[in-house]
């Protein structure tokens, strides 16, 4: 099991049970700064922990403490309500209010806030979210991602001390996923907002997470450094490696409007890629996904696959559903192989490898 990580550097703790009849919570843990990702099967309990540390649900014991504040303890008998606590929260059904514009539903919780409260303006907001051009809007309006993209601000006007995010992206295809990832990060990098992400995708907790806690039946099995997460065999033995991601951020240096192949830049790495829309210089949101690309220990010849690179063997990760690889080739990007191809083609730590890319498996999430 991934070793706990020290006491030290948290921004809040809680320790709480909650109990129903075919199914009990029990869960202590830390919360680092950054994004959390809470991982874990349909039914392991994730929604009803964030019900729990945002006040919709009170346990039945235990503690909740978050920047120094007491939110819950059932010892010292405090329960602060919800609209008390601070907490900007998007549920997976979070409905925008349908009568009012988008500037107006994002105002809405900038409002309640005491002004020597507010940390963040709303249209710092509306820069971040991208939502400049929907202002007058009607959520009936609005697309999917759009309306996402208005709830989270509507939470973030609160100037939350921590935004909880339930299945931000279910529903999703990947082009709007990614925008909604790009998004994210931003908050996190520039308006330094620790978030808890609860999510059943293991490609958005990588993209996105610098921690993770993974729940099974109501409990905590595993928690630590999102960069270790792979390493676990507890993990690898819950994840679907059919919907293993690599989602990266690149810079476009070329969209292929005129060429039909475009040509993305992670880190050194160049990327062949279908044509997409896009500014040159812009950032976007990538994935390749684990089962589309091929390992040759030998340099392939006559191939039409638009991207051979050669990378070495980092890290070799099995379980009871697969092998994953994880690759150097200037990013690291995770491969899902078979155990016999392990086998026959005598991968090893620190093997050169050539990974074979067509760059139709290449997804891009375009930038309007």
């Amino acid at each position: 099991m991934m070793a706990e990580e020290s006491q030290a550097h948290v921004i809040g703790a809680f320790d709480i049970k909650k109990k129903y009849m075919s199914f009990n919570l029990a869960i202590k843990a830390d919360l680092k700064p950054g994004i959390t990702a809470v991982f874990g099967n349909s039914g392991s309990g994730k929604t009803t922990l964030l019900n729990c540390l945002s006040g919709l649900i009170k346990p039945d014991e235990g503690y909740v403490r978050l920047d120094g504040q007491e939110l819950f303890d059932s010892d010292l008998k405090i329960n602060v309500k919800p609209e008390k606590r601070r907490i900007g929260y998007v549920l997976q059904d979070s409905l925008i209010f349908p009568h009012i514009s988008v500037l107006d539903n994002i105002n809405y919780g900038y409002k309640l806030v005491p002004q020597r409260e507010r940390k963040i303006e709303p249209y710092d907001l509306i820069n971040i979210m991208g939502l400049s051009d929907v202002l007058d809007r009607h959520p009936t309006e609005l697309s999917g991602g759009e309306a996402r993209r208005v709830a989270v601000a509507r939470a973030l006007a609160i100037s939350p001390k921590v935004l909880m995010l339930d299945e931000p992206m279910q529903g999703l295809d990947f082009g709007v996923r990614g925008s909604i990832i790009r998004y994210l990060n931003r908050i996190e990098n520039e308006l330094n907002i620790h978030m808890i992400l609860v999510s059943h995708s293991i490609s958005e907790v990588l993209s996105l997470a610098r921690n993770v806690i993974l729940l099974d039946k109501g409990t905590k099995v595993l928690q630590g450094p999102v960069n270790e997460l792979l390493s676990s065999k507890i993990l690898t033995n819950v994840i679907d490696m059919s919907e293993l991601e690599n989602v990266f951020e690149a810079t476009v240096k070329d969209s292929g409007q005129d060429s039909g192949i475009g040509i993305i830049i992670a880190d050194s790495l160049v990327l062949e890629v279908p044509a997409f829309k896009a500014k040159r210089g812009a950032k976007a949101t990538a994935s390749i996904r684990a089962n589309d690309i091929i390992v040759s220990k030998q340099p392939p010849q006559g191939l039409s696959a638009r991207n051979v690179k050669t990378g070495v063997v980092t890290e070799i990760v099995g379980s009871t559903k697969g092998t994953v690889i994880h690759v150097d080739i200037g990013i690291i990007l995770l491969v899902e192989i078979t155990g016999r191809s392990l086998v026959e083609l005598d991968l090893q730590v620190g093997s050169e490898v050539h990974l074979i890319i067509k760059a139709n498996s290449i997804v891009v999430a375009e930038i309007n």
